[in-house]
């Protein structure tokens, strides 16, 4: 866990978490039920939309010449944010 990398980028950690943990959640449970899905399968959309952000975009953004150390400090801090809010989504919109 590296959450020292967002002390000074606080910005760029809220907007990415906000649009990746609640954004992208909500977009696809609208989706699924424009779509016409039910039950289960709308949980599981919910759900996977849900997780945090991939642990792989630390090693691109390491080997691409970007900023790494925030992409970890991003990583961890979503992370630990999904704990609270996979289960808050899944409860409110399901």
């Amino acid at each position: 866990l590296q959450l020292k990398a967002l002390r000074g980028a606080s910005m760029p950690f809220l907007v990415s978490s906000v649009a990746k943990l609640v954004g992208f959640p909500l977009l696809t449970a609208g989706l699924a039920l424009l779509l016409g899905l039910e039950g289960m399968m709308v949980q599981v959309a919910i759900l996977l939309a849900a997780l945090p952000t991939a642990t792989s975009s630390y090693i691109l953004a390491r080997q691409l010449g970007g900023d790494a150390p925030l992409m970890a400090g991003i990583i961890s801090g979503q992370t630990l944010l999904a704990m609270v809010t996979i289960p808050l989504l899944l409860g409110i919109l399901w």
